[in-house]
């Protein structure tokens, strides 16, 4: 599989740099297997110092870890690095990327994903975005920010000292209006996080899976939608209890890619095929789809998909559609 891969994002002064720190501390391998890459070096960087050592596009921690700078292309400095990996036989873990704060990670995941380069050299881990909890009627105004939070696999929320549980109900459910594939984790400046919650988590490609707060989000109905006046992104779930023909799956998915191009950020699925004795779970990202077969007995098919200004009525049919060619 390669190399993991976590992304962290968040607007700015969410607290990335706080929670890359705090992993550093709790890392499950020695520092000198971590690979940190940031879109640029800030005042303060990941624990503070930086040696001025500079060797193709890589510079060393006080700390062991290696960073470079993602002012250039991404790629070229994935492959310059795993070159100088490979070339030296030095043992890598881990890889983190701390994205800009008004960075889209969209590209950042094609290029992870797509690249011929890469394959079988590193995989997505996760994607992780941070929110600061003080912040978020912000973030529901701003595209960018927005776009960071529906594509993240896990949500860290900076919480405040004076967060009441009442508050903090509230913001989980407004988070989970806007991404409901996504789990949600706090996290303090005083309260160093666990390595479980950061770490080898395999979200990215991890089947689609309901959290126990599931109830709140009111995915009782057929067809389920949130709705986001602000910002006009929207979350739609698809069930059904019968079985699917996966010739006509395969070509629904391929209708639903190419009339949402650049508006259908992310879908998993559990799907119940006629041609399979297992639900087969499904993720997609952008215009990028895989399956994998798993040993979960059938029961019925669940289909999230999270955009923005998704034609819900023109899915629905479509769906409806394919149930009725599947019969």
């Amino acid at each position: 599989m390669g190399i993991p891969v976590t992304i962290v994002s968040g607007f700015l002064g969410a607290g990335k740099t706080t929670l890359i720190n705090q992993a550093l501390q709790v890392s499950p391998y020695p520092r000198e297997e971590i690979i940190i890459i940031e879109n640029e070096f800030g005042e303060v960087g990941i624990d503070h110092k930086l040696l001025v050592h500079s060797e193709e596009r890589v510079l060393q921690l006080n700390n062991g870890c290696m960073c470079c700078s993602l002012r250039s292309d991404l790629l070229a400095i994935l492959i310059s690095l795993l070159e100088t990996i490979e070339e030296h036989q030095q043992p890598i873990s881990q890889i983190i990327i701390e994205t800009t704060g008004i960075a889209d990670p969209q590209p950042i995941i094609q290029t992870l994903l797509t690249a011929p380069q890469l394959r079988g050299r590193v995989y997505i881990d996760s994607l992780l975005t941070v929110i600061d909890s003080d912040s978020f009627e912000f973030i529901e105004r701003e595209p960018q920010a927005l776009k960071q939070l529906v594509m993240a696999d896990r949500i860290f929320v900076s919480r405040k000292q004076n967060l009441n549980l009442s508050a903090l109900k509230k913001l989980q459910r407004e988070i989970k209006s806007i991404n409901p594939l996504s789990d949600i984790r706090m996290f303090t400046h005083s309260e160093t996080i666990q390595k479980k919650d950061f770490y080898n988590l395999k979200k990215f490609n991890h089947p689609l899976v309901f959290e126990s707060d599931s109830s709140e989000n009111h995915y009782n109905g057929k067809h389920y939608h949130q709705h986001h006046q602000v910002h006009e992104f929207k979350s739609i779930l698809l069930t059904s209890d019968q079985d699917i023909k996966k010739d006509f799956l395969l070509q629904w998915i391929d209708w639903l890619i190419l009339t949402n191009q650049g508006s259908l950020y992310r879908f998993k699925g559990l799907i119940a095929l006629q041609e399979q004795d297992f639900i087969v779970a499904m993720q997609g990202v952008n215009e990028q789809v895989n399956f994998q077969y798993t040993t979960r007995q059938k029961d019925q098919t669940t289909i999230i998909l999270i955009g923005k200004m998704l034609d819900e009525e023109r899915i629905k049919q479509s769906f409806d559609k394919l149930l009725a060619e599947s019969k």
